[in-house]
Protein backbone atom coordinates (compact mmCIF):
# COMPACT_ATOMS: atom_id res chain seq x y z
CA UNK A 1 0.00 0.00 0.00
CA UNK A 2 1.62 3.32 -0.99
CA UNK A 3 1.04 6.08 0.90
CA UNK A 4 0.10 9.65 -0.72
CA UNK A 5 2.22 12.04 1.93
CA UNK A 6 5.49 10.18 2.70
CA UNK A 7 6.71 11.38 5.80
CA UNK A 8 9.67 13.65 6.17
CA UNK A 9 13.00 12.36 7.35
CA UNK A 10 13.77 11.45 10.62
CA UNK A 11 17.10 12.65 10.98
CA UNK A 12 18.27 14.86 14.38
CA UNK A 13 19.98 17.26 11.84
CA UNK A 14 17.24 18.06 10.05
CA UNK A 15 14.83 18.03 13.04
CA UNK A 16 17.04 20.88 14.45
CA UNK A 17 17.27 23.17 11.31
CA UNK A 18 13.69 22.93 11.05
CA UNK A 19 13.40 23.98 14.53
CA UNK A 20 15.81 26.42 14.36
CA UNK A 21 14.30 28.43 11.34
CA UNK A 22 11.25 28.06 13.31
CA UNK A 23 12.51 29.59 16.35
CA UNK A 24 14.26 32.29 14.02
CA UNK A 25 11.01 32.81 12.17
CA UNK A 26 9.13 33.58 15.51
CA UNK A 27 11.89 36.28 16.73
CA UNK A 28 11.64 38.03 13.22
CA UNK A 29 7.58 38.73 14.07
CA UNK A 30 8.67 39.91 17.76
CA UNK A 31 11.22 41.86 16.77
CA UNK A 32 9.11 43.39 13.98
CA UNK A 33 6.39 44.08 16.54
CA UNK A 34 8.75 45.45 19.31
CA UNK A 35 10.41 47.69 16.76
CA UNK A 36 7.30 49.57 15.42
CA UNK A 37 5.00 49.67 19.01
CA UNK A 38 7.40 49.69 21.93
CA UNK A 39 10.69 51.46 20.27
CA UNK A 40 9.08 53.44 17.33
CA UNK A 41 12.36 52.20 15.70
CA UNK A 42 11.88 51.87 11.53
CA UNK A 43 15.07 49.98 11.13
CA UNK A 44 14.57 47.30 13.67
CA UNK A 45 11.19 46.92 12.27
CA UNK A 46 12.58 46.08 9.29
CA UNK A 47 15.07 43.64 10.50
CA UNK A 48 12.77 41.34 12.22
CA UNK A 49 10.10 42.00 8.73
CA UNK A 50 13.30 40.82 7.20
CA UNK A 51 14.85 37.76 9.26
CA UNK A 52 11.41 36.19 9.37
CA UNK A 53 10.56 36.47 5.41
CA UNK A 54 13.95 34.67 5.05
CA UNK A 55 13.84 32.55 8.19
CA UNK A 56 10.02 31.82 6.27
CA UNK A 57 11.77 30.96 3.46
CA UNK A 58 14.70 28.69 4.36
CA UNK A 59 12.01 26.55 5.64
CA UNK A 60 9.70 26.12 3.27
CA UNK A 61 13.01 24.94 1.08
CA UNK A 62 13.89 22.80 4.09
CA UNK A 63 10.13 21.46 4.17
CA UNK A 64 10.17 20.64 0.09
CA UNK A 65 13.73 19.46 0.84
CA UNK A 66 12.85 16.70 3.43
CA UNK A 67 9.95 15.80 1.21
CA UNK A 68 11.40 14.89 -1.59
CA UNK A 69 13.62 12.55 -0.27
CA UNK A 70 11.28 11.12 1.78
CA UNK A 71 9.53 10.12 -0.75
CA UNK A 72 12.79 8.91 -2.84
CA UNK A 73 13.56 6.50 0.49
CA UNK A 74 9.98 5.35 0.16
CA UNK A 75 10.34 4.53 -3.57
CA UNK A 76 13.74 3.17 -2.74
CA UNK A 77 12.09 0.62 -0.54
CA UNK A 78 9.29 -0.41 -2.64
CA UNK A 79 11.95 -1.07 -4.84
CA UNK A 80 13.63 -3.48 -2.69
CA UNK A 81 16.76 -1.09 -2.54
CA UNK A 82 18.71 -0.49 0.26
Amino acid sequence: MRRETPPLPKDGIYRTILWVLGIDIVAGVLLAIAGETLFHSPALSNLGTALALIGAVLYLVFRLLGAREARRRAEDEERGDH
